[in-house]
């Protein structure tokens, strides 16, 4: 069989993935989108949260500060097995050098320039691809138990405030108030109200994917083996046959690396595999999403019931889920939650793609115009997905997107 022709293709359906190809096809493109099964990596199991204030980044001086404890604690919220310490080291080494305070500050003005205005870019698209009865605009409450944990926490608010975002102080009494199945533990918080959520990002996916089916699109449901890119296309593999692409999107996520270079971009992209536990009757609806600041993890509800979502484990892609993480999530919500209902938990592991600097990759290849790559986006996979897909729509179509790419370079390594 000769190798087909086709116009643009997007490599990865995950919720990044989806968005773009959605986004493409409704601007009048023939857009075939290439994944094994769309929406069920890490964009089904995540914590579904739409976080304009996540622009602090990951690495601060104070995860340096605890990184050491946490690599020999196998439950911390960040934890690396050992046999794949050594193949992490070069990551680590980016990713301390990326905590100096100028880096902080770069990187947090990166990160802004992406999730302010989160939630009224997800508002337009959702409403446009026929989705947005998945979104809840509730904000965020992130509670402490001490003293001590809230004041840890402080440096990453003060960015957050310093960008801009609403961060809010709250005490025990309103705390109780707001959300009253809380232990009286946990006395300390701070709420932003601009953040939203997703009630079932698995549904999401299968949202978009609809609508992309239904304004024109294709889904060829395999892995692409291979490509490569010359003056004329970018050529993909799969095991049913080749395929010409006039443009291509990676969108693969915590797979792009692979692709990525032989797209001329050498990027130190590693997995951090996040976990979950989603809880089928709680007992409890959360008046807004929450992140517990003791267990470093989030609760959302959602429309399956009560899903605990988080922590970071560095495994690589192949080693298998250890889950008592999960477990650990249940246990640290109990704590949370005294009223909290237990039985019938289900458990998740899924790959989260991940860089340094907590910036995602978005921009031309180095090897060809013809393709853009759109990976990275770690923790804001969903809060990123539609801001993405808009720039990718204006770079395909040769347009300004009216931000500067720069930081997101994916020769900025």
């Amino acid at each position: 069989m000769s190798d087909r022709q086709i116009e643009i293709a997007i490599v990865g359906g995950g919720i990044v993935g989806l968005a773009c190809a959605y986004a493409l096809v409704v601007q009048g493109r023939k857009v075939t989108l290439f994944d094994p099964a769309p929406g069920r990596g890490a964009s089904f199991g995540n914590a579904g949260g739409i976080t304009p204030g996540w622009v602090a980044p990951l690495a601060m001086p104070a995860t340096i500060r605890a990184l050491p404890g946490m690599l020999f604690d196998p439950l911390s919220p960040i934890a690396i097995r050992p046999a794949y310490l050594p193949h992490l080291l070069p990551w680590i080494a980016r990713f301390v050098l990326n905590a100096l305070p100028h880096r902080v500050e770069a990187c947090s003005k990166a990160l802004a320039a992406l999730t302010l205005g989160a939630c009224e870019t997800w508002s337009a698209f959702a409403k446009s691809a026929g989705v947005d009865r998945f979104f809840r605009k509730q904000g965020i409450l992130y509670v402490y138990a001490s003293e001590r944990s809230r004041r840890a926490a402080e440096p990453a608010h003060a960015l957050r405030r310093k960008r801009g975002v609403a961060a809010d102080p709250v005490e025990a009494a309103w705390l109780s108030s707001f959300a009253p199945m809380l232990s009286p533990e946990f006395r300390y918080g701070i709420y932003s109200p601009d953040a939203g959520h997703v009630v079932d990002p698995g549904g999401l996916c299968d949202g978009l994917m609809q609508a992309f089916d239904a304004a024109g699109g294709t889904v060829v449901r395999e892995a692409v083996l291979d490509l490569a890119a010359d003056a004329d296309a970018v050529h993909l593999r799969t095991k049913s046959g080749g395929f010409h692409a006039g443009q291509l999107v990676l969108a693969a996520g915590a797979h792009s690396k692979a692709f990525a270079a032989k797209l001329g971009a050498r990027v130190p992209l590693d997995v951090e595999r996040g976990y979950h536990a989603v809880l089928p009757d709680p007992g409890i609806d959360l008046p807004a999403q929450m992140i517990d600041g003791e267990g470093k993890y989030a609760l959302t509800s959602m429309t399956m019931g009560l899903r605990l979502a988080g922590t970071v484990e560095f495994a690589g892609l192949d080693a298998p889920p250890d889950y008592s993480r999960s477990a650990m999530l249940v246990r640290a919500a109990q704590r949370l939650l005294p009223g909290l209902r237990t039985g019938g938990a289900t458990e998740w592991m899924g790959p989260r793609p991940s860089l340094p600097d907590g910036l995602p990759v978005i921009g031309p290849a180095p090897a060809s115009p013809r393709a853009i790559l759109a990976f990275g986006h770690a923790h804001l996979g969903v809060t990123l997905a539609a801001k993405t897909a808009a720039i990718v729509a204006d770079l395909v179509a040769g347009r300004s997107p009216g931000i500067d790419l720069l930081p997101y370079s994916p020769t900025r390594f």
